[in-house]
């Protein structure tokens, strides 16, 4: 295997435009799911299946880890260290857990049936695996692959959806579906490195450590972003009334768009940042995100009903006063993306801890005081993506400039994409 050499890199600016390309279309298919998904199930069971859908992608924090350290560690190694036994063995490990844990998560998300929580479990191998390849492809410079598979894996979940639909599947069967969908495109995305991607561990033993250190690392702080981001949909599902919740789940994923549309800000100051760690770049582009989430949420409010109702149609029409609050959340958890991932470039981690304790703020609110309607659970998440907020810009503003992190791995021609690439992240 280690014969082979990468793909020839196309060049820089064409490469981040056709890979623009390729999670813009990916962004826009997961709003499609959305359409047909939340159509098919009504807001009862959706608020069941976005609970679900954001407890996987919280679970599957590892993905977007594996694609960050496989993009670095392929480039830099070539195939030998696309070796995919780490990421199936985290999946296996994932995917134990969740079944054990099934009976907690299906009370958790008010589902009578337990083979809901073992399907989302039985999902995470595939999901996890495809971070790994997708890091690799990145890592090979295969750009033009890697945007093909955004496109493809979100054209899986819509079939998925119109297949639930079709046949009038319920919560399960639709989880079932997407689920079958995840493998096959796994099998997929296996078949394009099939020539690279191998099972042999060929890493030294000392190096296998510091693969599990940048693992750790990366989770901590891509898993405070996705818990941040869908803590309260999984919330609203146990604390309110089950259509309110599907109506709140609906809601969530046109607020979070600020997040989404913006992320590639965040990612931006990446190689910027991991020289020269300067503030004043983090704080241009913190007014920036500013200022796009502003125009956004003008739309918005000239006719919050035609947005919710294009997206969920009539059944949801009675959560359009929530958007706007909801997107006021969005403004503050795009502002706390860039903080944390700016951060994380230099490689520190204060507000990393910092937002973890907010989120822990954040559940003890809801449980204890605000778990009475939608917006008191909007309002403690945003009580929480506040703190986030504000204590990474008084960082900025008071605190001694930061020394930028060293790195003994040359940064990618490309920026490392994590993935989150709209409203199902993939």
């Amino acid at each position: 295997m280690s014969g082979h050499s990468p793909a020839r890199p196309t060049g820089g600016a064409a490469s981040g435009a056709l890979l623009g390309l390729g999670m813009a279309a990916a962004s826009a298919l997961g709003y499609v799911f959305v359409v047909v998904i939340s159509r098919a199930l009504g807001p009862a069971d959706y608020g069941g299946f976005s609970a679900f859908n954001s407890i996987g992608l919280v679970l599957a924090i590892p993905a977007g880890a594996f694609q960050v350290v496989y993009a670095r560690r392929v480039a830099r190694r070539g195939p030998p260290a696309f070796d995919l036994r780490l990421p199936l063995l985290v999946g296996s490990a994932v995917c134990l857990l969740t079944v054990v844990l099934s009976p907690a998560l299906a009370h958790v998300t008010r589902v009578d049936s337990l083979l809901a929580p073992v399907l989302v479990g039985l999902g995470l191998p595939p999901l996890i695996l495809n971070g790994a390849l997708m890091g690799g492809l990145l890592g090979m410079r295969r750009i033009g692959t890697l945007s093909l598979a955004y496109v493809a894996i979100g054209t899986s979940r819509v079939l998925a959806a119109l297949a639930a639909s079709a046949l009038g599947l319920g919560l399960t069967g639709a989880l079932a579906v997407v689920t079958l969908a995840s493998y096959v495109m796994a099998g997929t995305l296996w078949w394009l490195c099939r020539a690279e991607a191998h099972l042999e561990w060929s890493a030294p033993r000392g190096d296998r450590g510091a693969v599990f250190r940048t693992l750790y690392r990366s989770n901590s702080a891509i898993g405070v972003l996705m818990a941040l981001t869908t803590v309260d949909v999984v919330l609203a599902r146990y604390l309110l009334p089950p259509v309110e919740s599907g109506e709140y789940a609906l809601v969530s994923t046109l607020g979070r768009s600020p997040i989404w549309v913006t992320q590639f800000l965040a990612l931006a100051l990446i190689p910027t940042l991991a020289t020269s760690g300067s503030p004043r770049t983090i704080l241009r582009a913190s007014g920036l995100v500013l200022g796009v989430c502003a125009v956004g949420t003008a739309v918005a409010a000239a006719a919050p009903e035609f947005w919710v109702g294009l997206l969920g149609g009539q059944a949801y029409s009675a959560a359009a006063d929530l958007l706007l609050p909801y997107l006021a959340l969005g403004t503050l958890l795009a502002l706390a993306q860039v903080l944390v991932i700016a951060e994380m470039a230099q490689g520190r981690h204060v507000l990393t801890k910092v937002a973890w304790c907010a989120v822990a703020v954040e559940i003890i609110l809801c449980l204890a005081f605000f778990h009475d309607s939608a917006i008191q659970v909007l309002t403690a998440a945003m009580v929480a993506a506040g703190l986030v907020v504000v204590v990474g810009l008084g960082e900025l503003l008071f605190a001694a400039r930061p020394a930028p992190a060293s790195s003994a791995e040359p940064a990618l021609a490309e920026p490392v994409i994590f993935s989150r690439t709209g409203p199902v992240d993939t």
